[in-house]
């Protein structure tokens, strides 16, 4: 193999992808302590896109530019320096680390057949400070095979906050709660699993009054929903404290206020609602615009 290319991907690894940018520490901070706690192999990937790197010659002095933030070329030296720093820091960790030579989204998607988790970062842009995900770490999130994690810029990367699980019945929604159960369960954390409703109209009349027999009945049409995931997944994972919570309210506005708190959102890549070929779904989007923790999506596979 080609030294400029690196290690190969060990199967079940961590994958953290960097791009010579400042949200690199915080993104490599939740990889490595991931992998510490589930025993698993970290891979640092730094990919490089040889078109971007073919255009960024300059044509007087006959050297190639560094790109930046998102990767595409960077500091050659990157990769190497990131390694040993965090085979020093992470002594038990089997860490390895590889710079291919495709686009980093492509890099990102191929990491993912093999791997058990993707970590990538995402910046805070503009006045509002709302995270943009760039073309990797959106091409991730909507492509990858297995969980991807987007650590915010400026989020507690290492916080032991409670984990949050997004519950609506949905297939991708039930493989979220199994995994935050695995999780909460490596983290001796709580876990809080959240389903939320916003119009119901019972016996011909919007549901609007709490206390009332409507209000009653609609939040015990919810917990149904959310028992017939969780329950299961109670007595597989007994050591794990889980509370329901059944809201009226945006479930993206609820998990971004819970974010705050917690150590880690989990949610499907989409919902109940939608169309069945989304790649990620509205309520999805609209978290990962505004969460302040680290996020984890996960996609049911197929036979969900």
């Amino acid at each position: 193999m080609d030294e400029r290319e690196g290690e190969a991907i060990p199967d079940g690894a961590v994958v953290v992808g960097i791009g010579n940018s400042d949200r690199d520490a915080e993104t490599l901070t939740w990889a490595g302590n991931s992998a510490q706690r589930s025993g698993s192999p970290l891979h640092i990937l730094h990919a490089h896109d040889l078109s971007a790197e073919m255009a960024a010659i300059d044509p007087v002095a006959g050297n190639a530019i560094s790109l930046g933030p998102d990767g595409d070329l960077g500091n050659s030296g990157l990769l190497g320096e990131t390694v040993a720093s965090a085979r020093e820091r992470w002594p038990d960790v089997a860490v390895s680390g590889s710079q291919p030579f495709v686009r980093p989204e492509r890099a990102l998607i191929d990491a993912s057949e093999n791997a058990r988790l993707v970590v990538v970062g995402a910046a805070r842009v503009g006045a509002l400070k709302r995270l943009g995900l760039g073309r990797p770490s959106l091409a991730a999130a909507m492509h990858a095979k297995c969980p991807v994690v987007i650590v915010p810029q400026g989020s507690r990367a290492d916080a032991d906050g409670p984990v949050v699980v997004a519950i609506d019945g949905s297939t991708h929604s039930a493989a979220a709660a199994d995994r935050a159960f695995w999780i909460a369960e490596l983290r001796q954390a709580p876990l809080t699993a959240i389903t939320t409703w916003n119009v119901e109209v019972v016996d011909g009349l919007v549901v609007t009054t709490p206390g009332t027999d409507a209000w009653n009945a609609t939040e015990a049409k919810y917990r149904a929903i959310a028992d017939k995931v969780i329950e299961p997944l109670r007595a597989s994972h007994p050591a794990v404290r889980c509370t329901v919570e059944v809201l009226r309210n945006s479930p993206a506005k609820v998990l971004t206020e819970r974010s705050i708190d917690a150590g880690l959102i989990v949610m499907g890549t989409r919902g109940r609602g939608g169309f069945a070929g989304m790649l990620l779904g509205s309520v999805s989007q609209q978290v990962l615009e505004t969460v302040s923790c680290p996020v984890m999506l996960v996609r049911a596979t197929p036979d969900s």
